[in-house]
């Protein structure tokens, strides 16, 4: 029994943080302005590919998460050189501690791997905040030139 409850809660909130990406994301494609639009399908996509690629192996390195997560890093980078959005650049800044969380774990294996993951999941969260943000201030415009 206890087991249960130790599995539910060590999944639930992936699961929550699924949804609630989805849902920023859903939000981001139907009010959001092209970056967010554009934003949301490179977030899905990162989402879907990394949990194709996340390997078995529960304490060796994920190194197709660590790839999907590099080159996501890079679109956040090239997007902040054409759009000048404050929220963007968090959301790169937490894109960037997630690959140096990959980078640690990779320097010390050592890490025990739920401390490696509640990091992880931690600026991944953070990440989503700064999206939701920007989807906000998308749907605030939308509706305040609504008005005018």
């Amino acid at each position: 029994m206890f087991h249960f409850f130790q599995d539910l809660f060590s999944i639930a909130p992936t699961q929550i943080a699924a949804l609630v990406m989805l849902a920023i994301c859903g939000l981001a494609l139907l009010i959001g302005r092209r970056l967010e639009r554009w934003l949301a399908v490179a977030t899905v996509a990162a989402w879907v590919i990394s949990a194709a690629v996340q390997s078995p192996d529960e304490v060796g390195m994920q190194w197709g998460i660590f790839a999907v997560d590099v080159v996501y890093l890079l679109i956040l980078i090239s997007l902040c050189t054409v759009e000048p959005r404050i929220w963007i650049l968090f959301m790169t800044a937490f894109q960037l501690l997630v690959v140096l969380t990959h980078v640690a774990f990779l320097m010390d294996a050592t890490l025990i791997q739920w401390s490696f993951f509640s990091t992880y999941y931690l600026w991944s969260d953070a990440e989503l905040a700064a999206f939701a943000v920007g989807v906000a201030q998308a749907g605030w415009g939308r509706w305040k030139a609504r008005k005018t």
